[in-house]
């Protein structure tokens, strides 16, 4: 779980940014993380946006789970793991999230942010995140990687890959694969209803 949180907490800093990315957007997704060991572990899934503070962000392989967030309500959830236990998902209040700090303070782009200082080197735009948010979060940067210069790159489609430093020394890469920007999600999409089989814990 805290392993795609990470991820989770990178996209929507992204798609705050001043004409980075549509309101709303889709796409499947690859991420690697590889410890400090040098073992790599792959999961993939889908992730679903729209602006503001709503997301959905679907891991379905290898461990499936799902995190939903609306204004007011996040929601956990992870499948049993053995037959005939119940599903769980943890709800909180989306207002006491780090998320929401995050995309409270990039509303009017990444650049004055008071969380991050951005550079770029090269083909390279580095999101540094200050010593007490680094501590918060449990990592320090987020890089996205372009194949030419970073500073003309004025879309999220236009960067490769992006890599989370973790604290503990960690790095998590992740790919979007078929993009769709400005989707119309049906009603709901950013809500979810547990089963009679889910274990709910508030």
């Amino acid at each position: 779980m805290k392993r795609f949180l990470c991820a989770l907490l990178f996209f929507p800093v992204v798609a705050a940014a001043k004409g980075f990315v549509p309101s709303s957007f889709r796409a499947n997704y690859e991420e690697s993380l590889v410890s400090v060991t040098g073992k790599t572990k792959k999961s993939f899934g889908k992730i679903e946006y729209k602006f503001p503070s709503h997301l959905r962000f679907e891991v379905t392989s290898p461990v499936p789970s799902l995190v939903v967030v609306n204004p007011t309500k996040t929601w956990f959830y992870q499948p049993a793991f053995v037959k005939g236990e119940k599903d769980q998902v943890n709800v909180q209040r989306s207002a006491n999230l780090p998320l929401i700090k995050f995309l409270d303070s990039v509303k009017d782009g990444i650049e004055n942010s008071k969380l991050f200082n951005t550079t770029y080197q090269k083909n390279d735009l580095v999101l540094t995140f200050v010593k007490t948010i680094q501590k918060e979060m449990g990592f320090e940067e987020v890089i996205l990687h372009a194949s030419s210069d970073a500073r003309s790159v004025k879309d999220l489609k236009g960067f490769e890959r992006i890599t989370l430093k973790h604290s503990n020394r960690n790095k998590t890469t992740i790919k979007l694969i078929d993009l769709k920007e400005s989707v119309a999600f049906p009603q709901g999409n950013f809500e979810f209803t547990p089963s009679a089989n889910t274990k709910v814990i508030e």
